[in-house]
């Protein structure tokens, strides 16, 4: 019965305070129930050996009550037949065996109590077990969560110390600076030079004589032809 109060102290037993200990909780958790159950299992075996002692005391008594009417047969017989001292000598038997059967009863009555009592006992026994099995399987999925959680928080205050996102946005600075030169870098190549312009106003210039002379080899030619 006492682990049974080791275990029901165990499950009222603050989880964080579990979590904090060195030993595993998981692994107390189990040892507590495993012993529980093997001290179930030898209530067992005492509830047992009980009522093997009260089927005993039935037999005992069934086997006085078939002596008894033995002893009174041959009781019976002797005075039938004038042999009163043999008569007297199963008569003395019988009395003996009637004793017995009342001591045997006595003792049942009180057997059968006691079965009863150890057989009650370990029906709120197995209750209890299966009970701290719950309450087991309970706080060792609370204790997990605890863990899991306690581990997110250590990983969380380990980032603050050091935020991945400052990285990110020094890059995203980088990239942003590396485009912003590419676009200057191509307006550069998109401007022409002082010495570019004035090489296009010389070739506007040169068309646009080539395209004065053509007019005027035009103008020339229709004069030809409206003299003739």
């Amino acid at each position: 019965m006492g682990l049974f109060s080791k275990v029901k102290d165990l499950l009222q037993a603050n989880i964080m305070d579990m979590v904090n200990k060195s030993e595993d909780p998981e692994k107390m958790l189990n040892l507590y129930v495993e012993r529980a159950m093997e001290e179930v299992r030898n209530f067992h075996i005492q509830v047992n050996r009980a009522v093997a002692d009260k089927i005993q005391l039935e037999e005992q008594i069934v086997n006085l009550d078939k002596d008894i009417e033995l002893r009174s047969g041959q009781a019976m017989l002797a005075v039938q037949q004038g042999k009163d001292d043999l008569a007297r000598t199963a008569l003395t038997y019988k009395k003996q065996a009637e004793a017995s059967k009342l001591d045997y009863q006595a003792q049942l009555v009180d057997q059968a109590k006691a079965v009863d009592d150890l057989q009650e006992n370990l029906r709120v026994l197995e209750e209890k077990l299966e009970k701290a099995k719950m309450e087991r399987n309970n706080l060792v999925m609370r204790q997990r969560r605890a863990q899991t959680m306690k581990s997110a928080n250590e990983a969380i205050s380990g980032l603050s110390t050091h935020d991945p996102m400052a990285d990110v946005d020094r890059m995203k600075e980088r990239v942003q600076r590396m485009e912003a030169e590419a676009k200057a870098s191509r307006t550069m190549v998109n401007t022409n030079t002082v010495e570019d312009q004035f090489a296009e106003l010389e070739k506007s210039k040169a068309n646009s004589e080539v395209e004065d002379e053509l007019a005027k080899l035009k103008a020339g030619l229709k004069v030809g032809l409206e003299k003739e």
